[in-house]
């Protein structure tokens, strides 16, 4: 039975978002106002969210919404409920909306007599296809809750090592951007009104003192035409990245970058390896499970090396090998993968490979961030004292001349 996505107005006047699973359009229309509800839109699921009804409906899928009804999931099905009446209560205890919107596109599949795996194929929320492949072998293999528990630990340790990076640059960008908007409105409203009383005087003002009004003169002169131009720049680099090729070669330059680029490198290989480690453990064949690995990879160029490292080993070239040809990683990866295939425990090294990799990713960043906080303390603080001294070196220069 179809799910559809509605906006109505209920008994206060106050517009509300929902889902209703009805057999048809007029249908869904009949059991809202059945519940008070006067309809404002009815959409198909799959409609309304390439339309954008509703405030919180999206083709993206959040990782931790994911892992968390993964996990709700799994540990309904172990109880021993049949996956739709898991489904149906995952919906009743969804926490947001688009969650709810979310299971109830599954149930409706599964209502129609889909796989769990071919329910979320088809569901109008875009479902990593690692995910996908996961479920389709749990479910053949009669492990589903125990496979649906491994995705979600992999999933929110995916999301938790992309959060990372963005926490890394997120405090000195908001510290940085902070201090250039103080120092902005001082330049343009503070200093001219203060330096306007040394007009009158014949002295000669301190260095310090000529070069933050000469900034000041350039600022209030031409600071909306630099603004103007940041935005404009930001805009043309957002419509160059929309094509393929530009963004690939901006995700080699990341890559090639001090510090950011080996943060990328590192939260890329081990989402690479976790995603294919717990693949093979849950019996997906190497090749299918390579080509979805590589789709989980963010950084274009470095997709593009491990897609080439997918059809090295189409050609019977062995894991260890296609990584040493196309460069990806370190020695600790191709050795780990090496022992892992001599071994016949590729997925376990794979799942080690993934952990040290993270834990060198969160000790960079936190070796980063206590390195990095008190510099740009002590350089913002040098900005505005020197700011500072070139308006009270002149007036106490003037109180000594009284």
């Amino acid at each position: 039975m179809p799910v559809f996505d509605y906006s109505a107005y209920n008994s206060a006047g106050k517009l509300v978002d929902g889902v209703v699973t009805a057999e048809s359009e007029r249908h869904a229309r009949r059991l809202l106002k059945d519940k008070n509800l006067l309809p404002s839109t009815v959409a198909e699921a799959s409609q309304a969210v390439r339309s954008g009804i509703g405030r919180s409906r999206g083709a993206r899928v959040n990782n931790f919404d994911l892992s968390l009804l993964l996990q709700q999931l799994a540990i309904l099905i172990q109880s021993g409920l049949p996956l739709e009446d898991a489904l149906r209560m995952t919906i009743e205890q969804a926490e947001t909306d688009k969650q709810r919107r979310m299971v109830e596109s599954w149930r409706s599949e599964i209502v129609e007599g889909r796989s769990f795996s071919e329910a979320l194929r088809r569901s109008p929320y875009k479902i990593p296809l690692a995910v996908i492949a996961g479920i389709g072998v749990g479910e053949e293999s009669g492990h589903l809750d125990r496979v649906m528990l491994r995705l979600a630990e992999d999933l929110e340790t995916s999301a938790e090592n992309r959060k990372t990076v963005t926490r890394a640059l997120i405090y000195p960008a908001t510290l940085v951007g902070t201090s250039i908007i103080v120092v902005a409105i001082m330049m343009v409203w503070v200093v001219p009104k203060i330096t306007a009383i040394f007009d009158s005087s014949n002295r000669e003002l301190p260095f310090i003192t000529q070069v933050v009004i000469g900034l000041s003169n350039f600022t209030q002169q031409y600071g909306l035409y630099l603004l103007a131009a940041v935005i404009a720049g930001f805009l043309v680099f957002a419509r160059l990245m929309r094509d393929q090729i530009r963004r690939q070669r901006w995700h080699e330059i990341i890559l090639n970058m001090p510090g950011l680029g080996r943060w990328t490198r590192m939260a890329n290989i081990a989402d690479w390896s976790r995603s294919l480690g717990v693949l093979l453990n849950n019996g997906v064949p190497a090749l299918a499970a390579l080509k979805i690995s590589s789709a989980v990879v963010s950084n274009l160029h470095l997709r593009s090396k491990m897609e080439a490292v997918t059809e090295s080993m189409r050609r019977g070239s062995s894991l260890q090998k296609a990584l040493e040809e196309q460069q990806v990683g370190s020695g600790f990866l191709i050795h780990m993968v090496g022992s892992g295939e001599a071994s016949s425990e590729l997925d376990k090294m794979l799942m080690r490979v993934a952990d040290y990799y993270s834990l060198r990713l969160a000790n960079a960043i936190e070796v980063f961030l206590k390195l990095i906080n008190p510099i740009l303390i002590i350089f913002m603080g040098m900005i505005i004292l020197s700011v500072v001294a070139a308006v009270m070196l002149p007036i106490m220069d003037m109180n000594n001349m009284v």
